[in-house]
């Protein structure tokens, strides 16, 4: 709501978020766009503003998303003191000009307090509107086109299957020959905050589908299932971690009490039938780069291959530290475990960090997908 010096606040009411005018500065804030997230704004003295985000529900995993756009009649400094209610603040702002193009805000005009919760961002407003995130806007468009440009090439086929709460399609890649008889299963976005998994997941995946010997070498033998958007609408609605079921999706595979979740270990289930699953990869975003993984006493099939794999990405990256965990707690009802549990299969969480150069994951991705491929194709005949 508006709170101090609300007399000359007006605000509007649509069907995703609002949009706050104050007329005193000519300044608008919009929240009312795919992924916004700002729940209060008001005007706590001249050419500053204070804001406040909450989640979709509490309890919530800490990930306090944000979003908005904000216009000025005429260039000018402005301020914004931000509160994350339900959480601290954890994604450095970002900002842009056209939603598509990024920069992190520098130091000189972020910084965070006086509590964890709470930060301040200097920004200039101007008739030019200014995009400001916690993360780059990877939605579902953005998602979609990048997919339907793959379904370009002759041998990657883009179909949906299933649907969201909301009724929103999700869909799959099927890179190579479906009817292979090895396949590996590739997830992401299950959490909406956690663009830069999006990002390693497409350029992991743009190899895959690449034109070097190797991959075409690898698509002969073995079928890539991608499913990269699992969570469509709680990205588009801006959430800090749940679907519109108020639930992590990450925390439903076994439950499947989500017709997302259920929808996506349907597609993966049928590669066994009469194929066989080799890898499973589910691309998530955490404070730092990590992989989590069964520890090598844990019987999985081709044996060996997760510390093989990250010997040979750490070879081929050696300024990169790869490093490797097991899950913090066990998490039965994780996409990692369901898929290590029911098909014995090695079975892997690909976390990148929230803040880890965008060049530098990508090339990792791009490495990774190469070494997968190279080690698979080594352990195509292992039982």
């Amino acid at each position: 709501m508006c709170l101090a010096l609300a007399a000359s606040c007006s605000r509007e009411k649509t069907t995703k978020e609002q949009r706050w005018s104050f007329a005193e500065e000519g300044v608008v804030f919009d929240a009312e766009f795919l992924r916004a997230r700002l729940s209060e704004c008001e005007r706590i003295g001249p050419g500053e503003y204070g804001m406040v985000i909450r989640p979709e529900n509490m309890p919530v995993n800490n990930s306090p998303w944000f979003a908005f756009k904000v216009s000025a009649a005429k260039e000018r400094p402005i301020v914004v003191r931000l509160r994350c209610q339900g959480g601290s603040v954890r994604y450095r702002p970002k900002i842009s000009l056209d939603g598509t193009q990024w920069v992190t805000l520098p130091a000189e005009a972020y910084e965070t307090g006086p509590g964890e919760h709470e930060c301040t961002l200097r920004l200039e407003a101007g008739p030019q509107t200014l995009w400001v995130a916690a993360q780059e806007l990877v939605s579902t468009d953005e998602m979609m086109a990048w997919a339907r440009t793959l379904e370009r090439l002759p041998f990657v086929t883009y179909s949906q299957f299933g649907q969201s709460i909301n009724g929103r399609p999700m869909f799959r890649l099927d890179v190579g020959k479906t009817d292979a008889a090895r396949h590996v299963s590739i997830i992401g976005r299950q959490h909406p905050p956690e663009t830069t998994g999006s990002l390693a997941l497409m350029r992991f995946v743009e190899e895959i589908a690449g034109d070097s010997e190797l991959a075409r070498t690898f698509r002969q033998e073995f079928h890539v299932l991608v499913m990269p958007l699992i969570n469509p609408d709680g990205v588009d609605a801006g959430h800090w971690r749940h679907n519109l079921g108020h639930v992590d999706l990450n925390r439903d595979w076994g439950p499947f009490a989500q017709p997302e979740t259920k929808a996506a270990a349907e597609q993966i289930a049928a590669l066994s039938k009469p194929g066989r699953l080799f890898l499973h990869l589910d691309f998530h975003s955490t404070f730092k780069d990590v992989f989590y993984t069964q520890a090598d006493d844990e019987p999985s099939s081709p044996a060996g291959f997760t510390a093989r794999w990250l010997e040979g990405i750490q070879k081929r990256v050696p300024e990169y530290a790869v490093n490797r965990e097991a899950s913090p707690t066990p998490k039965p009802t994780t996409s990692a475990y369901w898929a290590h549990h029911t098909f014995g299969i090695p079975s892997i969480t690909y976390e990148i960090g929230d803040n880890t150069d965008r060049a530098l994951l990508k090339r990792v991705a791009a490495n990774a997908a190469q070494e997968m491929m190279t080690l698979l194709l080594e352990m195509k005949d292992a039982k």
